[in-house]
């Protein structure tokens, strides 16, 4: 393995660096980029039976000029690979020997490559890919094609770091789905959560890509850790810990490279959530010896309205994404069950009926659905339903609790927490409960799961 090709170990006090290095590494492409207003889409995500869409990714060569590097060719193609049948959207062709065209170098032009050569295979779409790789420095160049029209749908060129070849490649997999459906993919994405390790009392705060991948460990103050949650712009994530003894809430901002305390009222300061336009935060706090929900500002903490007023504790605020409502969990009825209110507190109603037990809300910005945790038949599974009641939906039939669900930033994929082997590990399933997937095997037990936007 080429030096820059390692896997990067970084601590928490380099995870700003890392991050405005993914910020710095993008270059935004080449002409030949449709327009959004002249792009065709490709799938229609409303209709009830999307077809896979046949597609082709060719073996990565490198740059007019530029030295071979097999590892960069095969480890940027895996990328891809992954990426597109992460998405659903696209029947991948992968078997090489049944490719007509012999690659070669700088062939990444239209003009250089029979389309017959792709839509004979069944291929409808193809990507071509190129890379130069020099000491750190690596540049790739992607372009996809309509085989059947015989044109380009899209041509980037991306610069980074050798290491950040993942970011990378991962960026074009965004397009390349943005452009088919008029979705933005998901790959840029990042996980948070909570980690523990068997037989120790700290649970410190981790963060992967979206697929597993380039873990990272955020805190390091041996203490108990909970509650991670990513502003909408992805520069900042709020978390509560009780490295003080109370249960206080901090804030970390990536960019800045600080993290501030936001609010460390008595009692428990919990399970925040980020308004839509990132200037508030609904949390659980302390009131009265039981727990209420609270409006605070993301930038001081400075309190802003108590939400709720009750005998009963409300846990696990969210908002809707027009910020004019607030799902919380509540059981004032008896048992934990989901309720919606307004932001300004006031009326509210209870959304969830069937079942003792529901609680995890997470309410995702393009479907208009929550997705939460219910315990059925001494189970806990993942179900799904819209903010008016209809449309209620039970996705996980699993022998070991699923816990904590939350939603990936375009609204297709659904991340919690299972036990394997009696430890508890990230999965992920699309938003119908097809295509489970786990995406972690260590030894962390894993806990409160967020899924970020992409970078």
């Amino acid at each position: 393995m080429t030096p820059t090709m390692k896997k990067n170990k970084k601590s928490a006090g380099k995870l700003t660096a890392a991050t405005l290095i993914l910020l710095l590494c993008l270059l935004c492409g080449i002409n030949g980029s449709a327009r959004r207003s002249e792009a065709r889409i490709y799938l229609e995500l409303d209709s009830p039976n999307i077809r896979r869409i046949p597609m082709a990714i060719a073996p990565l060569q490198p740059l007019c000029g530029c030295p071979t590097d097999e590892e960069c060719a095969l480890i940027g193609r895996k990328i891809l690979l992954d990426d597109l049948e992460f998405s659903t959207f696209f029947e991948l062709l992968d078997d090489q020997t049944s490719y007509l065209e012999k690659p070669e170098a700088c062939a990444l032009g239209k003009e250089n490559f029979d389309f017959k050569n792709w839509s004979l295979i069944g291929a409808e779409l193809l990507i071509k890919a190129g890379y130069s790789l020099s000491g750190d420095k690596l540049v790739i160049e992607c372009r996809l094609y309509d085989t059947l029209a015989g044109k380009m749908i899209v041509g980037k060129r991306y610069r980074g770091r050798g290491k950040n070849i993942r970011l990378l490649f991962h960026t074009f997999a965004n397009q390349v789905v943005e452009s088919v459906t008029g979705m933005p993919g998901e790959f840029t994405s990042k996980i948070a959560f909570c980690g523990r390790l068997k037989n120790e009392t700290a649970q410190e705060l981790y963060s992967c890509d979206y697929d597993g991948h380039e873990r990272v460990q955020i805190t390091r103050n041996r203490s108990i850790n909970i509650s991670p949650a990513w502003s909408h712009d992805t520069n900042k994530l709020v978390y509560t810990s009780y490295r003080n003894d109370n249960p206080d809430l901090y804030l970390i901002d990536f960019v800045k490279g600080k993290e501030t305390c936001l609010t460390k009222r008595p009692g428990l300061n919990a399970a925040a959530a980020w308004s839509a336009d990132d200037l508030h935060l609904t949390l659980m706090q302390r009131y009265d010896n039981h727990s209420e929900i609270a409006i605070i500002k993301a930038a001081t903490g400075a309190p802003l309205l108590r939400l709720t007023d009750s005998n009963a504790n409300q846990a696990s605020p969210c908002w809707s994404p027009d910020n004019h409502e607030i799902a919380f969990v509540s059981d004032r009825n008896g048992t934990p069950q989901i309720y919606i209110t307004t932001s300004q507190g006031g009326r509210w109603r209870r959304l969830t009926t069937r079942e003792n037990y529901n609680a995890n809300p997470d309410w995702s910005a393009h479907n208009d659905t929550l997705v939460f945790t219910s315990k059925i038949d001494g189970v806990f599974q993942i179900c799904t339903i819209k903010p008016d009641g209809t449309n209620l939906r039970q996705l996980t039939y699993a022998q070991n609790d699923c816990e904590v669900p939350c939603w990936s930033p375009n609204g297709r994929h659904i991340l919690f927490t299972k036990k394997v082997k009696d430890i508890q590990q990230l999965m992920v399933m699309d938003d119908k409960g097809r295509n489970l997937k786990q995406l972690t095997y260590d030894a962390l037990d894993k806990k409160n799961p967020d899924w970020s936007g992409n970078r």
